[in-house]
């Protein structure tokens, strides 16, 4: 299971929208995602950091990975296991 940690989240005033940034370990391996919240009732836009990194994740793993990390983004935790 994955361990999904939130580095920074923050809120940009400016731009009326919220920031955020972490890893995820999974099967002995790190990723690093990026995320936007445009407060705009779309919810949070989650990116992968050099896709190429995360190549050797399927598509159903990474569907699930990312809904783990809106969850977390979600309910403010900065870390969560799996």
């Amino acid at each position: 299971m994955p361990t999904i940690t939130i580095d920074s989240q923050y809120y940009r005033n400016q731009f009326d929208d919220w920031l955020a940034g972490g890893k995820v370990e999974y099967k002995d391996k790190r990723y690093y995602w990026s995320a936007q919240n445009n407060n705009y009732g779309f919810g949070w836009e989650i990116e992968p950091i050099t896709e190429d990194d995360w190549r050797d994740i399927s598509e159903d793993e990474f569907s699930k990975i990312i809904k783990l990390i809106k969850r977390c983004l979600c309910e403010h935790k900065s870390e969560f296991r799996f």
